[in-house]
C-alpha cells in the first residue's frame, strides 16, 4: 500500500484557506458592485441636472428670440420657470447678431450656470 502524505489525510484545516480565499472573493465582488452602484446612481443624477439646464436654456432662448423685437437693448430679462431661473443679459453685436449672457439656476441645485450664446435674428416680413 501506498503511503498517504500527512495533509492529505489529517483533514483539519484542510479547506480553511479556500473557505478564506472564496469569502474574499465574494466580498471583493460585494464591495465592488456597491461603489459601482453608488457611482451610476451620481451620474444620474448629474446627468438630470444637465438635461433640466438644457431645457432650461432653450425656454429662455425661445422667451428672448420672442421678445427681441420689444426690447430696448442692452437689455436684462428674468424667466421663472417650473425647474429653475433664467438670467438674460442681451446685448446688439451687429446688425441681426446679438449676445446672450444666460445664467441659470436649477432648482434643489447650489450650481450657477453661465452660457454664453450668439442669436442671429432676422425678422421674418410676411405680406
Amino acid at each position: 500500500m501506498k503511503k498517504q502524505l500527512y495533509f492529505t489525510t489529517n483533514q483539519n484545516g484542510f479547506f480553511l484557506p479556500y473557505a478564506i480565499m472564496i469569502t474574499a472573493i465574494v466580498l471583493l465582488l460585494i464591495t465592488t458592485s456597491t461603489q459601482h452602484y453608488q457611482r451610476d446612481i451620481e451620474i444620474t443624477e448629474r446627468h438630470i441636472q444637465q438635461l433640466t439646464m438644457e431645457t432650461l436654456f432653450q425656454s429662455g432662448r425661445e422667451k428672448v428670440k420672442a421678445e427681441i423685437p420689444r426690447l430696448e437693448l442692452p437689455a436684462m430679462l428674468q424667466y421663472d420657470f417650473p425647474d429653475g431661473q433664467v438670467r438674460v443679459e442681451v446685448t446688439k453685436l451687429e446688425k441681426d447678431i446679438y449676445e446672450l449672457i444666460f445664467t441659470i439656476t436649477v432648482n434643489g441645485y447650489d450650481e450657477i450656470f453661465g452660457i454664453t450664446n450668439r442669436l442671429h435674428y432676422e425678422e421674418i416680413v410676411t405680406e
